[in-house]
């Protein structure tokens, strides 16, 4: 018997384990417990992932939402046989295809063998494949708790199985997957750290987590697990994970398998679709190739690299800009990418794969594309050894577009901003009605709402900074954001759970004009890139909402990695300025707070606060379920606490190489008026007055 033989017939004999219940319901179709197997057909359905999608109603809007509900739902199907005839598979759901559901508005978007297949050749599910069918449902026939019918045919031979499918989500979750590399600058990931949620009444261990590097099930690879803080068991309600060592994988987007037992000696297995690639916390801009003045791109001048590189950017929204990415600028100041990149052939490439943060081809596609057309745009990807991203705006509606893509991201701001929601509606500010601001905590909102739908894939935020043309029709004298409001927008997509963030846009003249922003676009892109692996390899965990005098007046959250948890604290007892039109703090103000954690965390040795200068010492508590701190916050506080007492010095030593490497560039235009002279004349501005007429 050859080798893939005999990972295979392991493979069908892991499919013979006692299934979960959580699934299983009578009808008089026939139920479904999963993994089933067809009985007229070589297939098995090994799982199906139910998403319920995801709206939060915090928002204010001038026309009402749709508030039915649906879900994005994927099917992951194999055929069983090793050797055998292909099956020219079609499924119906009710009795109807994707496309009449599509056609009716019960579905936005799918992918299944309907349009899998070529415009000559009919979709075909290879002997031995692993395959993943989705679709994601508007309608609340389609949510959770309903059922379907789900009729598998073989075109050819016209055998048909119907099965009774209900929608239901496993009560055993991937929260989360980051794929890493061990070797520095690498691009083919050799490692995951996986996040699990054990939603069940029952305590888990984690048996196995397995991957395919291609789709074929002879290539199941199990990896070796070292569980988070050595935890053996995941306590019912619990949060837990394991570091999978899977050797070099393919950069293709593929299957994660996670196989567990359970305390009443039953074995579960779930799956997600993942693409394998290494994952790194990138910090973006966009628009920088936009001229500053005639004939001068900012992105082709060497102080203007400098800032970016200052500030930590290390990514731009370009694909070719003559005078940077063809000459040694680009190698003394390197930035990764994200555009269209369509020439798969040329950017599939080691070289290419190494600097492209994703594919960015859509736009805003609520702005008037459909999810389907936004689906049959990415699928041009899928020979990309790239991610595919989707920019989203309008909370409300993204649940149509859940799924999308890779690298899911949104692009939506709290002041002076075009917006999807109603600032006027808001009754946060004690009768007072404004229009040019809204509450800035709305970027936690949108971020946890996108998170929840978009799991177990990353996603990333673009987040308002200074910017050429913000709405000037409300009167408001500044029109880009004052220093605070970056500060807030920023951390409250950072403590929710993006695995990047894009200024919106650091366009040049801007950073000139609102030259106060300069420092503290500096000293959080310092804060993040100290904290950058836990962002990476972490999950948003627990967030709590604290209300004083029935107003918003605190925002506390975690997000947990593997060594170490991340804790924030966000002031929200902010106020708008009437006069000036903006909106201000308080001032510092002290703070007790309690964060629960994650088991694998509940006994840290040190917990420190950390911010652009360094590590500071906090009064701080062990309690039963977590840390209690008390502090003096301003604005934001972010804490860390570690069961390895060697964190805080690693974390000093982190802040110091940064602001190390920020001096040894040797130009500082935010602080130094010689280096700001020399950047405005760089970009095109001999006298700085002109600045004073830009918008």
């Amino acid at each position: 018997m050859n080798r893939a033989c005999a990972l295979f017939l392991s493979f069908l004999a892991f499919l013979a384990l006692p299934p979960t219940d959580a699934l299983a319901e009578p009808s008089s179709a026939g139920s479904m417990a999963l993994p089933h197997a067809c009985a007229s057909l070589p297939v098995d359905i090994l799982d199906v992932t139910v998403t319920p999608h995801q709206f939060s109603g915090e928002l204010r809007y001038g026309r009402a939402a749709d508030e039915e509900l649906g879900a994005l739902v994927r099917l992951v199907v194999a055929h069983r046989e090793v050797k055998g005839k292909d099956v020219a598979l079609e499924l119906a759901f009710n009795g109807k295809k994707p496309s009449e559901l599509l056609k009716s508005g019960d579905w936005c978007w799918y992918e299944m063998p309907e349009n899998l297949g070529a415009a000559d050749k009919r979709y075909t599910l290879a002997p031995g494949t692993v395959e993943v069918f989705t679709f994601n449902a508007g309608k609340a026939v389609w949510g959770v708790g309903k059922a379907f019918e789900l009729t598998l045919t073989e075109a050819q031979t016209k055998a048909t199985e119907t099965l009774r499918v209900p929608l239901v989500p496993s009560n055993i979750q991937i929260a989360s997957v980051s794929c890493l590399a061990s070797v520095a600058g690498a691009i083919y990931p050799d490692s995951m750290v996986v996040h699990v949620l054990n939603g069940s009444a029952d305590p888990i261990r984690v048996r196995e987590v397995a991957v395919y590097p291609t789709a074929m099930a002879s290539s199941r690879l199990k990896a070796k697990l070292e569980s988070f803080g050595g935890q053996k068991e995941i306590a019912a309600g619990e949060r837990g994970g394991v570091v999978a060592v899977t050797g070099k994988l393919p950069i293709r987007r593929g299957v994660v398998e996670l196989v567990v037992d359970s305390g009443n000696g039953k074995t579960q297995a779930v799956f997600a679709p993942l693409m394998y690639k290494v994952d790194q916390f990138d910090i973006g801009s966009g628009w920088l190739d936009v001229p500053s003045k005639p004939g001068i791109v900012p992105l082709t001048r060497e102080n203007f690299l400098k800032l970016l590189t200052r500030m930590h950017v290390n990514l731009i929204h370009n694909e070719n800009v003559p005078g940077y990415t063809d000459t040694d600028l680009c190698k003394a100041y390197p930035m990764r990418l994200m555009s269209g990149f369509t020439d798969l052939e040329k950017y599939n490439s080691d070289e290419w794969v190494a600097r492209i943060h994703g594919v960015d081809i859509l736009g805003e596609p609520q702005m008037g594309v459909p999810p389907m057309k936004s689906y049959e745009k990415l699928r041009e990807y899928a020979a990309a050894r790239y991610p595919t991203t989707v920019t989203l705006s309008d909370e409300k509606e993204w649940r149509y577009y859940a799924g999308l893509s890779d690298y899911p991201h949104f692009d939506a701001y709290r002041v002076s901003a075009p917006a999807m929601d109603s600032w006027h509606r808001y009754d946060r500010w004690d009768g007072k009605k404004i229009s040019w601001g809204a509450p800035l905590e709305g970027v936690g909102v949108m971020t946890r709402s996108l998170l929840a739908q978009s799991r177990p894939a990353p996603i990333a935020a673009w987040a308002q900074n200074v910017h050429e043309g913000w709405r000037d029709q409300f009167m408001r004298k500044r029109k880009s954001p004052t220093p605070d409001e970056i500060l807030t927008q920023a951390y409250q997509s950072l403590a929710n759970g993006v695995k990047s963030l894009y200024w919106y846009s650091l366009q040049s003249w801007s950073l000139l004009k609102y030259r106060d922003c300069i420092d503290i676009t500096t000293r959080i892109g310092r804060e993040m890139r100290a904290l950058d692996d836990l962002y990476t390899a972490g999950d948003a965990t627990w967030h709590q909402r604290i209300d004083k005098d029935g107003k918003p007046n605190l925002d506390l959250n975690v997000v947990a990695a593997p060594k170490a948890a991340l804790l924030f604290a966000m002031d929200l007892d902010y106020y708008p300025d009437l006069d000036a039109k903006v909106f201000k703090f308080r001032g510092p103000r002290t703070v007790e707070a309690e964060f629960p954690l994650p088991a694998w965390l509940r006994k840290p040795a040190d917990l420190f606060r950390i911010d652009a200068d360094g590590v500071h010492d906090v009064q701080w508590s062990v309690t039963d379920g977590g840390v209690k701190v008390s502090d003096q916050v301003d604005r934001v506080a972010v804490y860390v606490a570690a069961p390895d007492g060697n964190v805080r010095a690693e974390r000093a030593k982190r802040i110091e190489k940064l602001k190390a490497a920020e001096t040894a560039l040797g130009f500082d235009p935010a602080a130094n008026d010689a280096d700001f002279m020399l950047l405005c004349r760089d970009l095109g501005f001999d006298d700085p007055k002109e600045l004073d007429k830009l918008k």
